[in-house]
Formats: structure tokens, sequence, C-alpha cells
């Protein structure tokens, strides 16, 4: 075992299996009925200092019985080891390398994740080079790392230096954990960056199974999408072509977004023609993308269409797809179709948004028909746990005042008043027109009066 650091007693990373503790520990866990092998282990006499050598060595010996080693950290952590203190690195990682050769991702990935709470990326990935060979260890031991930091520390940059490190060892991330790298980096011209670092410098470990997939492209697809940045979509789509990679359903839909967000619905419809020709089936996004930019385009029919074919096909149609539906209607003034769509969302027992109640609430008070755009409020209120807007109190406020609905107004602002909103000026003067309409002259001024004081103390 020359060369090999967890042979080297001199070493960090030394394991000693031959230490008494270890091997009976050891032959506790496996020689004992399952009722009896803990209490057992718990009677044996600990040595005092405890090297973690031997600690990280029970986990190398009890690695046919991943389950059995998990466990032995575990009670490891909470009986041998001082309180408060973490478990020694080497411990974390020989569990971890045990759960890895045996498939046990989540438990891999846990260990790892405790781990980087206590030390850094770079400790953490030498110790897990130097021990790899020892255990006999899967490769994507190293992608759980780098999973780790992105699923429990939301860490991308230490996991971006963990992707070099492996890189610099002449390996690659699996295209899964590439993927996820890519979506987590804090910019898209970072995933880019990272996308060629790990695609364009030579590996000894090449193969099929390490090239880019459509989610890798995915990935940065959305990345540019999300920061507005569509024209670099060709770039992807030009290294789509070069590895021969055939778009999915979830590549249509970035790119139809990106279309329908800046009112290009018809080249939208173009790629959806493609997609569907192409063989591939539309999903609840899809269709939805589709809806959405219909209706931003006042082409509700179009998205009423689009929803006919999305149920006919088997498709469930979402809380999204009836919120686009109702807002389509109400921005080209069709409020009678967005309140039959609203009852057809109840019955499915979807509700909508708070922005998407506001709409149709202000398009009512348009319509002057403030009652029920009051009745529509309350209902929704009722069904979800939501605060109206200062601007939804307002319009509400000022229709009723228009209508000589005052002591109903005067309700609402005391609502309003107890969600945490002062009356504005737009308020006051709503209250004022109404009382002068009913020739209240005396509330009437008494309200300017009020206004005047509140626009000093506001200036």
């Amino acid at each position: 075992m020359g060369g090999d650091p967890t042979a080297d007693p001199s070493s960090a990373y030394f394991i000693d299996a031959d230490h008494p503790y270890a091997a009976a520990a050891a032959s506790a866990l496996t020689s004992h009925r399952s009722r009896s092998k803990w209490s057992h282990l718990s009677s044996l006499a600990v040595p005092d200092p405890l090297p973690a050598s031997a600690v990280a060595a029970v986990p190398l010996l009890l690695r046919r019985r991943p389950h059995v080693a998990l466990s032995f950290h575990l009670f490891a952590t909470r009986r041998l080891l001082p309180s408060g203190s973490p478990p020694p690195l080497l411990l974390s990682v020989s569990a971890a390398h045990v759960a890895a050769a045996s498939r046990l991702r989540r438990a891999a990935i846990s260990l790892l994740s405790s781990a980087a709470r206590h030390y850094p990326h770079s400790q953490i990935f030498a110790a897990l080079a130097a021990t790899y060979r020892r255990f006999a260890s899967a490769p994507f031991v190293f992608d759980l790392l780098l999973l780790a930091y992105l699923r429990s520390r939301r860490d991308a940059l230490a996991a971006a230096s963990v992707a070099r490190r492996i890189l610099a060892a002449g390996a690659r991330p699996l295209p899964s954990t590439s993927a996820a790298l890519l979506r987590s980096l804090p910019s898209a011209a970072a995933a880019l960056d990272m996308y060629r670092e790990i695609y364009t410098r030579p590996s000894s470990r090449i193969n099929s199974q390490l090239l880019p997939t459509v989610h890798t492209f995915n990935s940065l697809l959305l990345a540019f999408y999300r920061e507005g940045k569509c024209d670099v979509f060709k770039v992807v789509l030009q290294e789509m072509d070069r590895y021969s990679c055939v778009h999915n359903v979830c590549t249509y839909n970035i790119r139809m977004a990106a279309y329908c967000d800046s009112k290009e619905v018809e080249k939208a419809r173009g790629l959806w023609d493609e997609m569907v020709e192409g063989g591939i089936q539309p999903d609840v996004p899809a269709y939805n993308t589709m809806i959405s930019g219909y209706c931003g385009v006042g082409e509700v029919g179009m998205a009423e269409e689009m929803f006919k074919d999305m149920e006919m096909g088997g498709i469930d149609p979402s809380v999204t797809t009836f919120e686009w539906l109702v807002r389509g209607h109400c921005r080209v003034g069709d409020i009678d179709a967005a309140m039959l769509v609203r009852a057809d969302m109840s019955r499915r027992g979807f509700q909508m948004a708070a922005e998407v109640v506001e709409e149709v609430v202000n398009v009512l008070c348009q319509k002057k028909r403030v009652k029920e755009a009051l009745g529509v409020l309350k209902e929704e209120m009722r069904k979800e746990e939501f605060v109206p807007s200062r601007e939804c109190y307002e319009v509400l406020i000022r229709e009723l005042c228009e209508q000589g609905e005052v002591e109903v107004a005067m309700r609402l602002q005391a609502e309003m008043a107890g969600m945490g909103f002062k009356a504005g000026s737009e308020v006051y003067c709503a209250f004022v027109c109404a009382y002068e309409k009913a020739e209240d002259y005396e509330m009437a001024e008494k309200l300017r009066k009020e206004l005047s004081v509140i626009s000093i103390q506001d200036g």
C-alpha cells in the first residue's frame, strides 16, 4: 500500500483498522443480534483520547453493511465525541464513502452537508481524494460533495470551486450535476464560463456519459432568459447542434417564453408547431406560456382555443392557466368572461393570486359594478389569506363615493386603516366630493381641513 496516506500513521488521513477499539466495535456490530449489538457496543471500554483514525476505521470495517456503518457514525457523534464538537472530518468522509459506494446518495449528501458546516470545501475534497481508494468508493462521491453545497448551503461559489478541483484531477462532473451547478450560479455569464470550463478542457475520462445533455443546455437558456439576454440563445443553440443534442419540451418552453415576453407571439407559435410536428408532447408550462403570450397581446380568443386544445389533449390546467385567462379577459374589458373563468376556477378548487383579484376588482369598478367588486374581494379574502394593496382599497373607496355609498366607503376606509394603510389625498378627495354631492358641506369642510394638515405634515 505504498503511497497510501490512509496507511501512513504520520498522515492526517491515517485510518487505523488495527486499533483495538475499531476491531472490537466492528466485531460487536457484526457478531451480535440487532437488539443487543448497540448495548454491547456501549459497554466497550473507550480509550481516552480516542483517536480519529480509530473511529474512522469502523465504517471501513463495516463497509459491506452500509446501514450499520451509518448508524455507527450517528452513535459516535452522540456518544463517543465531546458534546458540541463537530465530528472529525475523517469520520464523516469515511461514512460518506461507504454511503456513496452503496449508492445511498441521500445519506452521503447529508453527511457531506454536515461536514461543510464545519470544514472548508478544500479540506473536505482533499480528505475524500486521499481516502477514495481505501474505501473503493464510487467516482460520483465528488459530485455529491458539489451537490451538498448546492442543496444545503446554496453556496454556488464553493460548489464551483469543487467542480474546478474535479476538473483539475482529470475528471468531469456528471451532466446532471453540471446542470444543477449552472442553474445555481449568480449570473448567466458565470454559467456560460463554467460550461466552457467543464466541456472545453481535455478530460482523461471523456465518454458519452459525461458529455452535456439537453438539461445542461436548458440550464444555460434559462439563465439567459431570467436576465433578459435572449439574444445569447443562439450561442447555446449552436452548442446544442455541435453535440447533436435534440431539443425537449423544456427547451421549447424557454424559447417560446422569450418570444411571448417580447410580444412576438407568432414566432412563439412557429416554435410550438415545430415542437408538435417533431413529436414532442406539449406540457402544462408549454400551454401556459402560449396562453399567457396570447393574453398579453389581447388575442384572448386564441388563448381560449389553446385552453380547449389543452383539455381535449387530456392535460389538466393549472391555477396559472386560469389566472392568465382571467387577466386576458380583464385586459380586453370583457369582465363577464373573466367572471365565468373565475367561477370555473372556484369549482375546481383554485384560488386567484392577490394581483389577479385586484385586476378583477379594478375592471369591475371601471364598469361601475362596485358592489360586485367588493363582493369578489371579500370572498377571495375569506378563501385565501392575503391583504389587498392600498391601490385596491382606494379604487373601491373612490367608486363607492362616486355612487353615493358613503357609509360603505367609510367602513372600507376603517378596514384599510386597520391593515396599516393611511388615507391619502385621493381618499380624502373622494369623500369630500361625496359629501358635497349629498350637500353635507360641514363634513366636506372638516375633511378639507384634515387633508390640509396631513399635506403640511407630509411636506
